[in-house]
């Protein structure tokens, strides 16, 4: 198994103009990824829409995606659905197909599992599949944050190795790194990856790697060589590109300017929805306000 470390974009599934799961539109994002440098690949995440997909698409996401990395980088499955059956089901399967790792986001959003809820729920899919399991702390979607206690609980179980942290507290980030016997933790928000990564952190996951795997790479590159100063501006231009993708929806956005990169996704699964025409035209303007497409 991988090393769980580095630049893991958390990849854009794409969909046909029939709206299902295009695998050879998959194999050309995963191409451009990998040759980019990063390290792995997050799989039906957020920003991969895995929890608007079916199980046999999550299936078919996934075996396409180990295919055609075929080793070069860790491939990370997030398996996280409404209901728990799936979710086991996915881990399963992602044992089976051969994954390096597993994600899982609570089964929030209407019932609110309490902290016993909660390790029993991830206790149910740790003991599905041998393949080591990350948590996924995203609070603002979810509305269940991540404590201490409750991560010291949760690293006791068998597979659980860490957690991937979108709170962008890089203050509990902190914290949550002195728990347990080294816990994995990637940093979720990516316009706060330099400083979570000088707190501890082992690398990141996020949506906006799709669009610009290379500087995400250069940044991680830059802080291994010790070169902070560096780093910072390679921080700092990342952000201006965040900002400039913000103007609209970031679903959209993100898939809109992956095709104007030459990696069409089709269109985002309701209830998200394509930016619109006058949309569209704005995020161009802001992307190039940016100097988005002067980028390497």
């Amino acid at each position: 198994m991988r090393e769980l470390k580095g630049i893991v974009p958390a990849t854009a599934t794409p969909f046909g103009k029939d709206g299902t799961f295009d695998p050879q539109a998959m194999r050309r994002i995963v191409r451009h990824q990998v040759d980019a440098g990063v390290h792995g690949l997050y799989i039906c995440g957020g920003t991969g829409e895995g929890l608007l997909m079916t199980v046999e698409e999550h299936k078919e996401a996934l075996e396409t995606v180990l295919d055609e990395v075929a080793g070069r980088a860790a491939v990370i499955a997030h398996i996280g659905a409404f209901r728990t059956d799936e979710t086991v089901a996915l881990a399963r399967h992602a044992g089976e197909a051969g994954a390096d790792a597993i994600a899982a986001l609570p089964p929030a959003y209407f019932y609110r599992p309490d902290e016993e809820g909660l390790v029993r729920y991830y206790a149910e899919v740790a003991d599905a599949s041998d393949l080591r399991l990350l948590i996924y702390n995203i609070p603002a979607r979810t509305g269940i944050a991540m404590t201490e206690s409750l991560f010291e609980r949760l690293l006791g179980l068998d597979s659980i190795v860490g957690m991937k942290d979108s709170s962008g507290d890089i203050f509990a980030l902190g914290h949550f790194l002195t728990i347990g016997d080294d816990p994995v933790i990637f940093e979720g928000e990516d316009t706060v990856l330099l400083p979570a990564m000088l707190a501890g952190a082992h690398g990141g996951i996020g949506a906006t790697y799709n669009i610009m795997p290379q500087l995400f790479v250069r940044l991680w590159d830059t802080l291994q060589a010790k070169d902070i100063d560096a780093a910072a501006v390679m921080q700092q231009r990342i952000n201006e590109v965040i900002r400039a993708l913000l103007v609209v929806d970031t679903f959209g956005g993100v898939k809109q300017t992956m095709s104007w990169m030459g990696l069409e996704c089709g269109h985002p699964r309701t209830p998200n929805r394509p930016l619109t025409e006058a949309e569209t035209a704005t995020l161009r303007r802001s992307l190039e306000g940016a100097g988005f497409f002067e980028l390497p």
